[in-house]
């Protein structure tokens, strides 16, 4: 498997590649939040509780984050320089921290981008195995029905 520039721990300003291959496999620990923070923030420069309302309506599998995971991931999202943040003041309500996305973050989502591509690969043929498995029995099953063995 080659290796690629994934989500993970950043040093001098590199997207770390020492995660790929288990994130291919396993998948991402935290519920795709980084990935689908940084999709609506590049699509849109956006205010937290914004970002805690549209963040579950993308399709992912399982809950949305609630507003504490939200909050903590942009934080650290931004000390990994992938966002940046400034103080919006409002017309009717409070002042509001209002996050865009780096260059930095744009090479992160690409990256993520790639692996989720990846995975998805890996996921359309094993499916495609099991569409293609024909019954039990002993050697292995071919397409055209012959069995080894």
């Amino acid at each position: 498997m080659a290796k690629r520039a994934v989500p993970g721990a950043e040093s001098r300003g590199e997207v770390d590649l020492r995660n790929h291959e288990r994130f291919v496999i396993e998948g991402p620990q935290k519920g795709f939040v980084e990935p689908r923070l940084l999709y609506l923030i590049k699509r849109q420069e956006s205010h937290g509780y914004q970002l805690i309302e549209e963040i579950g309506r993308i399709p992912f599998p399982g809950p949305p984050p609630d507003a504490a995971a939200v909050y903590r991931a942009l934080r650290e999202m931004e000390r990994s320089q992938l966002l940046r943040s400034r103080w919006q003041e409002g017309k009717a309500g409070p002042t509001k921290r209002i996050y865009s996305i780096t260059p930095r973050g744009e090479k992160r989502l690409e990256a993520w981008l790639g692996a989720l591509r990846e995975r998805v690969g890996m996921l359309s043929e094993f499916i495609s195995l099991c569409e293609n498995a024909e019954g039990g029995g002993e050697g292995k099953a071919h397409k055209g029905g012959k069995k080894e063995g």
